[in-house]
């Protein structure tokens, strides 16, 4: 299992060193993390997330309705939860209250999950997770941080204006469109599958590459907060689920399922809107990696007991 796990999790820790290493020999510099960072939330992730889902047979979205829920519960429970605590007990900084919410509620499941997950459930379960998973951050939790980090920049908008703009973000209206496509039953063509996925397939890469880049130029460092957002999301999110799903008398492989999911490390999304919008670019940056390294161990742990 642990040689399962260090397998799948080294293809991320090789680029992310790689992008470290290229900004060390001076082919990339931190204003071009920008640009791969753009291209990637702009073009490449809204391509790969819309034939992912689209790519979902209805069968399977509706197929396991209490992991969706258990699912929604811990990625958008815990960042209400972690966002309200630091924005209006601790009164941090409006746009750290979010990144840093982010970074310990948004597992990398699209990316880090297509890789592990297949490895230790069916085929069938995976499939299922993944898709659900990747609905409900795209659908729930993204509409949510960028109608938040829009105010937050400044753009003093109508609340019905802030939801278009939403909406017509790359991302949000290639998931929305993609699920409602999959909701009617209008399955993708075979054919145009490899339309998406031929620049789509590389957004995980560009920007675990760009992470990379920002790591070297913003000093890759392990400092105490650092250390609390790697350990809330590897390990007390998860193990929050798993008490309330136990209180609760869930099916044990539902359990298993929804905990292994939350303990997936920090998706890249909050790396690459720290570097859009110029906040805690090192924090989120070091998070991700600390959370992907540590995961070898967290993911091992969890699937051990359970």
């Amino acid at each position: 299992m642990i040689g399962t796990l260090i397998f799948a999790l080294l293809p991320i820790v090789v680029t992310i060193a790689l992008g470290m290493y290229a900004a060390k020999i001076g082919d990339f510099e931190e204003k071009d993390s920008q640009k791969l960072t753009h291209l990637v939330l702009h073009y490449a992730l809204p391509m790969n997330i819309f034939a992912g889902i689209w790519g979902t047979s209805r069968k399977v979205i509706i197929a396991d309705i209490p992991l969706a829920c258990w699912i929604v519960v811990g990625m958008l429970g815990s960042y209400l939860l972690v966002w309200f605590f630091l924005k209006k007990v601790r009164h941090v900084d409006a746009s750290i209250s979010v990144l840093r919410a982010l970074s310990i509620a948004d597992p990398s499941v699209p990316f880090i999950g297509s890789a592990i997950l297949p490895l230790l459930f069916a085929e069938s379960i995976a499939s299922i997770d993944i898709g659900i998973s990747t609905l409900m951050i795209n659908i729930v939790l993204l509409p949510i941080i960028f109608a938040q980090m829009a105010s937050i920049s400044g753009e003093h908008v109508t609340f019905g204006a802030r939801v278009k703009q939403t909406l017509k973000k790359p991302l949000v209206f290639s998931a929305l469109s993609a699920f409602v496509l999959s909701i009617l039953g209008l399955q993708i063509p075979e054919q145009l599958v490899n339309t998406f996925t031929v620049l789509g397939k590389s957004s995980g890469g560009l920007a675990m590459f760009a992470t990379g880049i920002i790591l070297y130029s913003r000093d890759l460092k392990l400092t105490r907060q650092i250390t609390i957002n790697t350990l809330a999301k590897n390990i007390v999110v998860p193990c929050v689920i798993w008490g309330l799903m136990v209180l609760l008398r869930m099916p044990d492989d539902v359990i298993r399922v929804a905990v292994v999911t939350l303990a997936i490390p920090t998706a890249t999304m909050p790396t690459s809107l720290a570097i859009k919008y110029k906040s805690g670019e090192a924090e989120m940056a070091s998070t991700q990696f600390y959370t992907t390294i540590f995961a070898v161990v967290s993911l091992s742990f969890f699937m051990l007991i359970l």
